[in-house]
Formats: structure tokens, C-alpha cells, sequence
């Protein structure tokens, strides 16, 4: 039975791009080793072991001795490796293989290929859209948040969905097929009783980080200038010039109360997060610490602190409430826990994933592979960071609201947001997430978004998406 692999389990760490030529430079360390002229299942195995043995910040826990010939592919052994820290809950897949070329296509310019939209498996298996990326085949085609899908054709007819999920581990992003361009499905949805289908290509899509329609928002509460609503699809490069926008926006309002929307952010460039930090701490000194990376205690001189460094567009908020589901991680889960310390902070929704840890690339350049290995932890200018069950043990307020996903992102009425404007209207939870409540949930948010049996590099960055 194919294991179940948690969604969207990753952060770019600094974007240090750790350059390993062959399968020689982990296990030395001195990357000095010449790389092999040609590409074999045994280098790629070399070459993870080496990485792993030389950076994983889970060194302890890897075994002591290894025979690659034990394994048959590379990925098979790094799930090996990886395997302690994984029965630990420290390394839940966060470690993983991936390609160069589709992780800086995502990275760099937001892009990859497929449908253009995100799905939710609810709790009796039905695949809800989520959401839908503005000029994308799914947004040609009509589809919209709230539409279920019930049925899909794979080119010999519709099947129900119920029956092509029957089995427990088939999901319905192996069901909506590869990363492939040109690849076709025809999908029946329904939405208000009514029912429809449609039929979409995959091609290249390009993620707007901050949505043009309700990316960055002012919703009205009273006795207030508003809240300043922000929803962060993504961490990405292209993200930052928006959120400069915004905030330019939000600070010129005199805007104090914020909603940050991260609820099915999976995370990314640690730069990224850093300059929403700077964003959000306009009150902040020059020596006021956002977070630290740690290594293991053979890297610890790359240890790092990273400060606050305001910018022009930087507010002085009292309250944020960040919205949040098991699919928010990583550089996500960055920004609640270093804003801990120095603001009143709540998550809204569901429990976080609960991935403190943070990757570094290693590439080998002959297989056109990328290592993403975890190598680092962060912790925040209190020293807590060891939040692998989820933040809502660590935040001062926790509460427990359902994404309504009839109502549109951005809309007060939305249940989310109705439970954030709630929270900074009174500084009270309306409804309390008891740290029971908020595994269960937490839990179910990672069933809820499962990946497929071959991840594309989008899929480990962003929950649900096709």
C-alpha cells in the first residue's frame, strides 16, 4: 500500500543553493569531488547518502551503517534514511527528490503545469475546488470555489468519484493525472444542486501570489479604520513587490488589525517570509530577533539570526489573526511563530502542519536531480520552535473556525474571516480550540489535501493544487 504523504511539506530554506558535484561532496563535505560523466541508479543513491550523512540536521537518527545495492532507486533510500525521524514526527516526507527546472520555474516565476485550481477532500471523501489561479483552464472553463466534483473522465467515459477513490489510497490529484501539457480530463461538477461538465487541458499556469480580487483587502469594523486583510497564496519571488503594495496600502489607512490569510500556503522562500516579518514590524528595533536557523552541530557555524529591518511600507499592528489549516507550513508557519514574541497573535481556523524544519537544495547535475534535504530548524526570538504537532500550543489565542467554502475568499461572511474580525473585535475566541480539537483537526487538514503517488514540484509547495 502506498504510504501517505503529508501535504505540501516544504520550505526553500534561504535559497542557499548547496552545489554537490557527483555523490561525493556530502559525505566530504568539500563538494570537490568530480562529478561522474554519466547518470546511474547507483551514483543517485551515492549521492543521497553522502548529502544525508554530511547535512541532515537528524544526523543521530539516521542508521549507522548503510548498503546502497539494499535499496533499488534513490528515493526508496532517502525514505530509508529518513525513516526515524520520520516515526518521530520530525521528518513527515519533508526530505525528498525533486528536478531543478520545475522547482526554479515555481520559485522564480510562479509557474507550473496543470489545471489552475486547488481541491479539499472533505471528511466523506468529496472533492471540493478550493480555489482557482485567474487565467487558468480552470478558470476558463467557469469552474469557482465551492463547485464539487462528483465524476471524471479520463478519456473512456465519466466514472464517479466515489468509485475511482474507493480504494483508500487513491487521490483525486493521481485521479486528475500527471504534470503534463496537453494532458485532458473531463470533470462534472456540481454546485447549488445543479450540475455540469466541462472539459480542461493542462498547460502552464502562473500563480498571482496576491490574488487581483481579494489579495489584499480593507474590510470594515467599526470604531476602526478597517482590518488590513492579506491572503498569501504562496511564498514565491513574485510575491514580494505585491505585499510591499499592500502594506504601503494599509499603512497609509493607519490600519492596526490585520488578517493574515495563509490557509493553504505550504510554505517557500525564506526571504519572502522575512520581508512579511519587516512588513509586519514596523515597531520593531534594528536588535529585535524574527527567528534563528539552527544546523546540526557539525554546521552550527552556518547558523544564522535574522533581525527586523523595517521598511517604508512597514505597519505597527496591535492584533493579527492568522488564518491557518493543516495545510499551512512551513515559511507559514515562520511568520506566526516570530511574531509571537512582540505581538498579540491568533490563529483562526484549524491547527498548523507543524514543520519547524526547513530544506537546503543539493543537486546532481548528470541526473538532473534536486536533493531538498532537511537541514535546519528555526526557532523564534524566544527560543521555541519544536512545534512538529502544529502552533496552537505556542499562541496565545487558538480558535477553531471552518473554511466555508460557499462563501467567497475575502468575504466577512466567509468562516474564517467572520472568526478573525471576531477575535480582534474582542480579543476572545468565539469558539475555543482546545489542543484535542486542534490534532483532530490538524490531522484531518492533512488527509484533506493528500498528495498524488508522484508529486510534481508545485504539489509539494502548495496544497491541493492540480
Amino acid at each position: 500500500m502506498r504510504r501517505f504523504r503529508q501535504p505540501l511539506p516544504m520550505l526553500a530554506g534561504t535559497m542557499l543553493l548547496v552545489i554537490l558535484s557527483g555523490c561525493g561532496g556530502g559525505g566530504g563535505g568539500s563538494g570537490n569531488v568530480p562529478a561522474p560523466t554519466t547518470c546511474s541508479e547507483t551514483t543517485r543513491k551515492q549521492f543521497v547518502l553522502d548529502a544525508t550523512r554530511e547535512w541532515y540536521l537528524f544526523d543521530d537518527l539516521l542508521p549507522a551503517t548503510v548498503n546502497v545495492a539494499d535499496y533499488p532507486d534513490a528515493e526508496t533510500l532517502l525514505d530509508a534514511l529518513t525513516a526515524t525521524a520520520r516515526a518521530e514526527g520530525k521528518d513527515r516526507y519533508f526530505s525528498y527528490l525533486t528536478t531543478p527546472a520545475a522547482e526554479n520555474s515555481l520559485l522564480g516565476e510562479g509557474q507550473f503545469v496543470g489545471f489552475g485550481l486547488r481541491t479539499r477532500t472533505d471528511p466523506v471523501n468529496r472533492p471540493m475546488i478550493l480555489e482557482v489561479f485567474e487565467g487558468s483552464p480552470a478558470a476558463d472553463a467557469g469552474i469557482a470555489r465551492g463547485d464539487e466534483i462528483v465524476a471524471v473522465d479520463s478519456g473512456n467515459g465519466f466514472v464517479p468519484v466515489s468509485e475511482l477513490l474507493a480504494d483508500g489510497t487513491t487521490t483525486i490529484s493521481d485521479v486528475l493525472g500527471p504534470a503534463e501539457t496537453g494532458l485532458r480530463r473531463g470533470l462534472r461538477l456540481v454546485r447549488d444542486g445543479s450540475t455540469r461538465e466541462v472539459s480542461i487541458v493542462k498547460r502552464t499556469v502562473t500563480i498571482d501570489p496576491v490574488a487581483d480580487g481579494y489579495g489584499a483587502l480593507v474590510i470594515p469594523q467599526a470604531g476602526t479604520p478597517g482590518v488590513g486583510y492579506l491572503n498569501l497564496r504562496t511564498y514565491i519571488a513574485t510575491a514580494d513587490t505585491q505585499l510591499r503594495a499592500a502594506f504601503a496600502q494599509f499603512r497609509a489607512l493607519g490600519i492596526s488589525d490585520f488578517i493574515i490569510d495563509l490557509r493553504y500556503n505550504g510554505g517557500g522562500l525564506v526571504s519572502t517570509a522575512q520581508l512579511l516579518n519587516d512588513l509586519l514590524g514596523g515597531g520593531r528595533a534594528a536588535s529585535d530577533v524574527q527567528f534563528q536557523m539552527v544546523h546540526n552541530a557539525r554546521k552550527a557555524s552556518r547558523d544564522v539570526t535574522y533581525r527586523f529591518s523595517p521598511t517604508a511600507q512597514s505597519v505597527q499592528p496591535v492584533r493579527i489573526a492568522f488564518l491557518t489549516t493543516g495545510g499551512t507550513a512551513s515559511a507559514s508557519e515562520i511568520n506566526v511563530n516570530s511574531m509571537i514574541p512582540w505581538v498579540e497573535v491568533a490563529i483562526v481556523g484549524a491547527d498548523t502542519l507543524g514543520k519547524p524544519v526547513g530544506q537546503d537544495a543539493f543537486d546532481l547535475s548528470t541526473c538532473q536531480d534536486r536533493l531538498r534535504l532537511v537541514t535546519f530548524k528555526t526557532v523564534n526570538a524566544d527560543g521555541n520552535g519544536d512545534y512538529y504537532g502544529g502552533l496552537a500550543g505556542s499562541v496565545p489565542f487558538a480558535c477553531a473556525a471552518d473554511d466555508t467554502v460557499a462563501e467567497p475568499l475575502g468575504s466577512a461572511a466567509e468562516g474564517m474571516i467572520a472568526a478573525g474580525l471576531a477575535w480582534l473585535g474582542t480579543g476572545a475566541c468565539p469558539s475555543p480550540m482546545t489542543l484535542a480539537l486542534a490534532r483532530e483537526k490538524v490531522g484531518a487538514g492533512a488527509r484533506a489535501y493528500p498528495m498524488p503517488r508522484h508529486p510534481s514540484a508545485a504539489q509539494w509547495w502548495l496544497p491541493g493544487v492540480n
